[in-house]
């Protein structure tokens, strides 16, 4: 039943222009329903398939359904034509649909690739070191494919669609210069993510009950997203990530109540010590090490 998935991964995209005629209420009620239905079916879908083929495939769905609820709800008088609201659902990870408004000349483009391209080959020869190894420390793991996927392979993307002149940002700016954990959540890890989950539930959420209701309704909904990404494709260590979350939503709320940020290294420690509730021990053995094994594929392959 995996070709499930593109099925399911198309409707969640497709509802995005049909989401957006809708009024506001209608557009966010049936946008989550929406979601939350993709995501039981492809659960069902994948139920005999290996934990990382789970993952993958949840995670696809996950996303096509999330491009069509945050275009539906950036989209009011502006809309993408067909072709761009492809572009922008199928080619980018970001969540910023009005950098495919318009095209724009001689956007700077080849120190992303270049930069890219590095972070690729250091995470790749990382991720082998780890392998060779044999270290299976969460944070060891993770950290040279977090180096070269989510700051190599994504740069290079970017570099490329802004070749094409679409005027898109860096997703994963330097974590390293954080001054806290607001910071770190908002501008420096996984920036469209953040932006898309302020526009489609902190900001409702604070205009009724105010910001720190805002704030800890986009840390736990982060969290359910991370348990269906995470935990379900495992059947283990549920609760762990929204723990995770729970705990940054605390500590977010925590710097805005001192009116000072925590600092750089306080904020790193922060995600780094509890990676163990964020990636449950299933998790790192089922997913992590799994994507590892990709080495001992390739030696066994060589002649």
């Amino acid at each position: 039943m995996i070709f499930a998935i593109p099925v399911l991964v198309g409707f969640g995209i497709a509802a995005g222009p049909v989401l957006a005629v809708q009024p506001l209420w209608l557009k966010r009620f049936a946008g989550w329903l929406l979601l939350a239905i993709l995501v039981m079916i492809a659960d069902r879908a994948l139920a005999t398939s290996e934990p990382l083929i789970r993952m993958i495939g949840i995670c696809c769905v996950l996303l096509g359904g999330m491009k069509g609820l945050v275009y539906a709800e950036w989209a009011g008088s502006q809309r993408l034509s067909m072709p761009r609201y492809v572009l922008f659902a199928l080619f980018w990870f970001g969540m910023d649909p009005g950098s495919f408004q318009t095209r724009r000349r001689n956007l700077s483009w080849k120190g992303d690739v270049a930069i890219g391209l590095l972070l690729i080959l250091l995470g790749t020869v990382g991720a082998w070191c780890v392998w060779w190894m044999q270290w299976r420390q969460v944070f060891l793991m993770f950290l040279p494919m977090s180096l070269g996927f989510h700051f190599g392979a994504l740069r290079v993307l970017k570099g490329a669609l802004r070749a094409a002149g679409f005027p898109v940002r860096t997703l994963f700016p330097n974590v390293l210069k954080t001054d806290g954990i607001s910071d770190f959540w908002s501008r420096r890890w996984n920036v469209g993510y953040s932006q898309m989950m302020q526009r489609i539930l902190g900001k409702p959420v604070q205009k009724v009950l105010g910001d720190n209701a805002g704030v800890m309704a986009v840390f736990l909904a982060s969290g359910l997203l991370h348990e269906l990404a995470i935990t379900l494709p495992v059947r283990a260590g549920f609760g762990l990530p929204a723990l995770y979350f729970a705990l940054h939503g605390g500590l977010t709320s925590l710097e805005k109540k001192l009116g000072r940020s925590i600092g750089k290294f306080p904020a790193l420690l922060a995600v780094i010590l509890p990676l163990g509730l964020l990636f449950p021990p299933a998790f790192q053995r089922e997913v992590i090490a799994k994507c590892l094994d990709v080495f001992e594929m390739v030696r066994d392959g060589l002649p």
